[in-house]
């Protein structure tokens, strides 16, 4: 089924998949699958003059398709806000009025900034595909539920969520959704 759907896309596609760690399967979901695409991206690196954007996508999110049109002019990581998120309405950047360019603040319910320097979703960031091969012990684990996102993140290079591009108009509007929270 997520073959043919796949392939009704029309666009190009790896489909990989791996088994959680059966005793691991409780505290950090997503981990073993997150990790067999990262070494797949390490074992077909890009030719050099392309460039090529990862995005952790979730099963329990919904997306605008024009966030991935956005995320394409990513540099080396960019985020942008995600709606309906741990109660909230919003979590994610904010940009300066004057300067849409520049993150000043981060909106979050959980653990706000500075308590966790990426106080945002999974679905709220993308990243250059060769920070995988720069970094080449950069992974996700098992130990940090609800981390997961800064885990990888200050593996790749970035010391804190200000490190990142902002996109989605300065990030002024919401083009993936949590479809699984309630308010």
């Amino acid at each position: 089924m997520v073959a043919e759907l796949l392939s009704e896309c029309g666009v190009s596609y790896t489909h990989l998949n791996a088994l959680s760690p059966f005793r691991k399967r409780k505290h950090v979901r997503g981990s073993a699958q997150r990790n067999r695409g990262i070494e797949w991206i390490r074992n077909h690196p890009l030719p050099y003059n392309e460039k090529g954007i990862v995005f952790f996508a979730d099963d329990d999110n919904t997306y605008d398709p024009r966030i991935f049109t956005e995320m394409r002019s990513t540099e080396l990581g960019s985020t942008w806000p995600v709606g309906l998120v741990g109660g909230s309405m919003w979590e994610g950047c904010i940009t300066d009025p004057n300067n849409r360019s520049k993150i000043v603040d981060f909106w979050s319910v959980w653990r706000p900034y500075p308590r966790r320097l990426f106080p945002f979703d999974m679905a709220a960031f993308a990243v250059n595909a060769r920070l995988f091969t720069l970094f080449p012990t950069a992974r996700f684990d098992y130990k940090r539920a609800q981390e997961q996102e800064g885990y990888i993140l200050s593996q790749l290079g970035f010391r804190s969520a200000f490190d990142l591009e902002p996109r989605v108009n300065g990030c002024s509007k919401v083009s993936t959704i949590h479809s699984t929270d309630e308010l």
